[in-house]
């Protein structure tokens, strides 16, 4: 008799068309928990190659401009039409695979998932990953994914069940060997990508705009610093918000002391080891994976303090409050300064790798698993090969 097991359906449209934390989580939990014990896993993405385990769905692309021009007259965005559009597709792959559970984090399709379970005929249960993050109550979902101890005991108070929260963080990739502090190699890597050899590289990681990731305020920031600065490297995605922010750092940096770019996800960590010191001034993240990414390259990192940061981050951080001017400059260099003394940057990839590998954390997503799915649908195994 072959043995049971808990169908997993990782949900989410933007693998393959955008590359914010949401998307890379989603993408790495499905590499990183293939072969639970007891779970079998399918992943529903929105472009790249479709597999038997990773069937491509069709959608209305955020980024296009059917999506766009249907959100205006909707008055949502392209991301919410991509969303409404999946739904027919993405019901199509559950009544395929049959999941127990379906594993979620953009909340339009997961509304639709909730009021039309019946409609789609699959007894499943959703998990919503709340990696935004998003705050009670919680009503349109089955279960929580809490990615932070301040969001879980948040949902706590406000009198939501404890049984529908489960706290478990995010799964970071880590490099099985320590970040190398070889300076020639580094210099040889930076001249590869473009960057100056021998100065001071300080990078943030994330959307290129003013709202949320405050990356004017970096600018602004070393700006004020006294000459010769740090070189200022801007790496994430952009919108036409990020017009303003590439022509601030042009203009209060100059060309020469300012880079912003756009890369795909496979060569993120080549320029994380190519810099000096890495900074996100946005005020609030649900987790921040790019705290853990940047921390498992060795590099120090300044941040706004704040309860999460600490969470992720712990000791080997400079925290203070960058929601004042004048208050990010000096940090980073002191943190350039102090920051790769010997023995450093191996002990902050030790800190992440021990704390949000995946190969860490999964018999805790193992058993969050095993916990929702709980008197759900349960298939028998399909034979190897």
């Amino acid at each position: 008799m072959r043995p049971e097991v808990l169908r997993v359906l990782f949900c989410c449209t933007g693998v393959g068309i955008v590359n914010r934390g949401i998307e890379t989580f989603f993408r790495e939990a499905f590499d990183g928990l293939r072969n639970l014990d007891g779970i079998e896993g399918q992943l529903i993405k929105g472009n790249g190659e479709s597999l038997a385990e990773e069937p491509v769905v069709w959608t209305l692309r955020r980024t296009g401009r059917i999506a766009s021009a249907i959100g205006a007259l909707a008055r949502r965005n392209g991301y919410v039409v991509e969303q409404w559009s999946s739904f027919l597709p993405i019901a199509h792959q559950v009544r395929r695979f049959r999941p127990g559970i379906i594993f979620y984090s953009d909340a339009n399709l997961g509304f639709l998932l909730y009021r039309l379970r019946r409609q789609v005929g699959v007894p499943y249960r959703l998990l919503f990953s709340n990696g935004g993050p998003n705050h009670p109550p919680f009503i349109r979902t089955d279960f929580v994914h809490q990615v932070a101890p301040l969001y879980h005991q948040e949902a706590i108070a406000a009198g939501e069940p404890p049984a529908k929260h489960v706290l478990v963080p995010y799964g970071i990739r880590v490099p099985h060997v320590s970040p190398s502090e070889d300076m020639s190699s580094r210099a040889a890597l930076r001249q590869r990508l473009g960057l100056p050899a021998y100065r001071p590289i300080v990078i943030s990681v994330g959307w290129i705009a003013r709202s949320h990731k405050r990356m004017d305020y970096v600018i602004e920031e070393l700006a004020r610093l006294p000459a010769p600065r740090p070189f200022l490297l801007l790496l994430g995605s952009m919108t036409e918000e990020s017009r303003e922010v590439v022509q601030l750092g042009h203009e209060l940096l100059g060309v020469e002391n300012f880079l912003a770019r756009t890369v795909a996800p496979r060569e993120v960590d080549d320029y994380y080891r190519a810099a000096d010191c890495f900074v996100l001034a946005s005020l609030q993240e649900g987790f921040g994976r790019v705290y853990a990414e940047a921390q498992m390259h060795g590099l120090p990192v300044v941040a706004h303090r704040h309860p999460v940061t600490e969470y992720v981050l712990g000791e080997d951080a400079v925290l203070a409050d960058l929601s004042r001017s004048g208050t990010l400059g000096p940090l980073i260099n002191d943190a350039l300064r102090s920051g790769k003394a010997p023995g450093l940057a191996a002990r902050r990839w030790a800190s992440v790798r021990d704390r949000f590998s995946w190969e860490a954390l999964r018999p805790a997503y193992r058993d969050m698993f095993l916990h929702c799915g709980d008197g759900g649908a349960l298939t028998p195994a399909r034979p190897n090969g």
